[in-house]
Protein backbone atom coordinates (compact mmCIF):
# COMPACT_ATOMS: atom_id res chain seq x y z
CA UNK A 1 0.00 0.00 0.00
CA UNK A 2 2.86 2.21 0.37
CA UNK A 3 4.39 1.73 -2.72
CA UNK A 4 0.89 2.63 -4.24
CA UNK A 5 0.87 5.80 -2.53
CA UNK A 6 4.21 6.84 -3.45
CA UNK A 7 3.57 6.16 -7.01
CA UNK A 8 0.61 8.05 -7.32
CA UNK A 9 2.40 10.96 -5.68
CA UNK A 10 5.49 10.61 -7.81
CA UNK A 11 2.80 10.56 -11.39
CA UNK A 12 1.00 13.69 -9.31
CA UNK A 13 4.46 15.30 -9.14
CA UNK A 14 5.09 14.66 -12.64
CA UNK A 15 1.49 15.45 -13.86
CA UNK A 16 2.40 18.94 -12.24
CA UNK A 17 5.81 19.14 -13.74
CA UNK A 18 4.45 18.34 -17.05
CA UNK A 19 1.33 21.01 -17.28
CA UNK A 20 3.50 23.49 -16.09
CA UNK A 21 6.01 22.78 -19.11
CA UNK A 22 3.54 23.31 -21.53
CA UNK A 23 2.41 26.13 -20.16
CA UNK A 24 5.44 27.92 -20.04
CA UNK A 25 5.82 27.22 -23.52
CA UNK A 26 2.84 28.23 -24.92
CA UNK A 27 2.12 31.70 -26.09
CA UNK A 28 -0.43 34.57 -25.71
CA UNK A 29 -2.81 34.19 -28.81
CA UNK A 30 -1.91 38.05 -29.07
CA UNK A 31 1.02 40.35 -27.87
CA UNK A 32 3.38 42.80 -29.04
CA UNK A 33 6.20 42.75 -31.08
CA UNK A 34 9.30 44.27 -30.96
CA UNK A 35 12.11 43.16 -32.69
CA UNK A 36 15.49 44.19 -33.51
CA UNK A 37 17.58 42.41 -36.28
CA UNK A 38 20.50 42.75 -38.41
CA UNK A 39 20.33 41.68 -42.44
CA UNK A 40 23.64 41.75 -44.26
CA UNK A 41 23.54 41.41 -48.43
CA UNK A 42 25.28 37.73 -49.40
CA UNK A 43 26.59 38.62 -51.85
CA UNK A 44 26.06 41.99 -52.16
CA UNK A 45 23.71 43.13 -54.72
CA UNK A 46 24.51 44.51 -58.36
CA UNK A 47 22.29 46.70 -59.45
CA UNK A 48 20.96 47.19 -63.12
CA UNK A 49 19.73 49.77 -64.88
CA UNK A 50 15.91 49.62 -66.57
CA UNK A 51 15.81 52.99 -68.11
CA UNK A 52 15.02 56.52 -67.51
CA UNK A 53 17.67 56.09 -64.59
CA UNK A 54 16.24 53.25 -62.30
CA UNK A 55 17.69 50.69 -61.17
CA UNK A 56 16.47 47.17 -60.07
CA UNK A 57 18.24 44.84 -58.02
CA UNK A 58 17.47 41.36 -56.19
CA UNK A 59 18.88 41.02 -53.16
CA UNK A 60 19.83 37.89 -50.78
CA UNK A 61 20.26 39.06 -46.91
CA UNK A 62 20.98 36.89 -44.42
CA UNK A 63 19.03 37.78 -41.25
CA UNK A 64 19.58 37.78 -37.17
CA UNK A 65 16.34 38.47 -35.02
CA UNK A 66 15.89 39.19 -31.26
CA UNK A 67 12.22 39.99 -29.73
CA UNK A 68 12.59 42.66 -26.84
CA UNK A 69 8.61 42.08 -26.02
CA UNK A 70 9.53 38.72 -24.34
CA UNK A 71 7.63 36.15 -26.76
CA UNK A 72 9.07 33.91 -28.97
CA UNK A 73 7.92 35.43 -32.22
CA UNK A 74 10.96 36.47 -33.84
CA UNK A 75 13.41 35.56 -31.26
CA UNK A 76 17.03 34.55 -31.14
CA UNK A 77 16.08 33.27 -35.24
CA UNK A 78 18.38 32.98 -37.84
CA UNK A 79 16.64 34.20 -41.41
CA UNK A 80 16.72 34.47 -45.18
CA UNK A 81 15.10 37.31 -47.28
CA UNK A 82 15.02 37.35 -50.86
CA UNK A 83 13.76 41.14 -52.05
CA UNK A 84 13.68 43.08 -55.46
CA UNK A 85 14.21 46.90 -55.14
CA UNK A 86 13.49 49.22 -57.24
CA UNK A 87 15.32 52.61 -57.37
CA UNK A 88 14.77 55.69 -59.21
CA UNK A 89 17.01 58.47 -58.61
CA UNK A 90 15.73 61.09 -60.36
CA UNK A 91 12.76 61.08 -57.97
CA UNK A 92 15.08 59.60 -54.87
CA UNK A 93 12.64 56.72 -54.50
CA UNK A 94 12.83 52.90 -53.41
CA UNK A 95 10.48 50.18 -53.59
CA UNK A 96 11.15 47.47 -52.19
CA UNK A 97 9.09 43.97 -52.28
CA UNK A 98 9.91 40.20 -51.17
CA UNK A 99 9.95 37.56 -48.76
CA UNK A 100 11.76 36.36 -45.40
CA UNK A 101 11.98 32.89 -43.87
CA UNK A 102 13.12 32.74 -40.02
CA UNK A 103 13.80 29.37 -37.90
CA UNK A 104 14.05 29.37 -34.44
CA UNK A 105 16.19 26.40 -32.51
CA UNK A 106 13.45 23.94 -32.54
CA UNK A 107 13.33 24.30 -36.18
CA UNK A 108 10.11 26.17 -36.34
CA UNK A 109 9.64 28.57 -39.10
CA UNK A 110 8.13 32.51 -39.80
CA UNK A 111 6.74 33.22 -43.17
CA UNK A 112 7.20 36.60 -43.82
CA UNK A 113 6.21 39.12 -46.46
CA UNK A 114 7.08 42.61 -46.96
CA UNK A 115 6.20 45.56 -49.64
CA UNK A 116 7.65 48.98 -48.90
CA UNK A 117 6.53 51.45 -51.30
CA UNK A 118 7.62 55.26 -51.78
CA UNK A 119 6.14 57.52 -49.04
CA UNK A 120 4.46 55.12 -46.76
CA UNK A 121 5.77 53.18 -43.53
CA UNK A 122 8.08 49.92 -44.39
CA UNK A 123 5.64 47.06 -43.93
CA UNK A 124 6.10 43.83 -43.28
CA UNK A 125 3.43 40.94 -42.51
CA UNK A 126 4.20 37.55 -41.03
CA UNK A 127 1.73 35.41 -43.00
CA UNK A 128 2.45 32.02 -41.10
CA UNK A 129 4.69 29.24 -39.72
CA UNK A 130 5.26 25.78 -38.81
CA UNK A 131 5.28 24.22 -35.42
CA UNK A 132 4.61 26.36 -32.64
CA UNK A 133 3.83 29.29 -35.38
CA UNK A 134 1.10 27.67 -37.13
CA UNK A 135 -1.59 30.24 -38.02
CA UNK A 136 0.66 32.63 -36.56
CA UNK A 137 0.12 36.53 -38.51
CA UNK A 138 1.43 39.72 -37.18
CA UNK A 139 1.15 43.09 -38.73
CA UNK A 140 4.73 45.14 -38.63
CA UNK A 141 6.11 48.41 -39.37
CA UNK A 142 10.12 48.23 -40.34
CA UNK A 143 12.57 50.87 -39.72
CA UNK A 144 16.38 50.59 -40.90
CA UNK A 145 20.10 52.47 -40.13
CA UNK A 146 22.40 51.47 -41.89
CA UNK A 147 26.22 50.36 -40.66
CA UNK A 148 29.23 52.06 -41.58
CA UNK A 149 31.54 48.55 -42.43
CA UNK A 150 34.73 47.96 -42.74
CA UNK A 151 34.68 45.27 -44.95
CA UNK A 152 34.69 46.93 -48.74
CA UNK A 153 31.31 45.79 -51.13
CA UNK A 154 29.54 44.43 -48.00
CA UNK A 155 26.90 47.00 -46.38
CA UNK A 156 24.78 45.70 -43.28
CA UNK A 157 21.74 47.17 -41.82
CA UNK A 158 20.57 46.91 -38.28
CA UNK A 159 16.87 47.52 -37.80
CA UNK A 160 13.50 47.53 -35.82
CA UNK A 161 10.27 45.80 -36.51
CA UNK A 162 7.16 46.56 -34.58
CA UNK A 163 3.38 45.46 -34.12
CA UNK A 164 1.22 42.88 -33.32
CA UNK A 165 0.89 39.23 -33.42
CA UNK A 166 -2.23 37.05 -33.36
CA UNK A 167 -2.72 33.46 -34.03
CA UNK A 168 -5.69 32.70 -36.34
CA UNK A 169 -7.19 29.18 -37.12
CA UNK A 170 -6.25 27.73 -39.99
CA UNK A 171 -8.50 25.11 -40.92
Amino acid sequence: MAILHANLALLLVASVLATTSVQAQSMPPEGPVSVIFTATPIPASKPMAIGGGREFAVMNQAMAASNEAGNPVLNNMGGRCQLSRLTDPSTKTVEIHGFCTYVDKDGDQLFEQCDWLPASPNNCNITGGTGKFEGLQAALVVTIDPLKSNFDGISQVIGHKKGTYKFVKTN
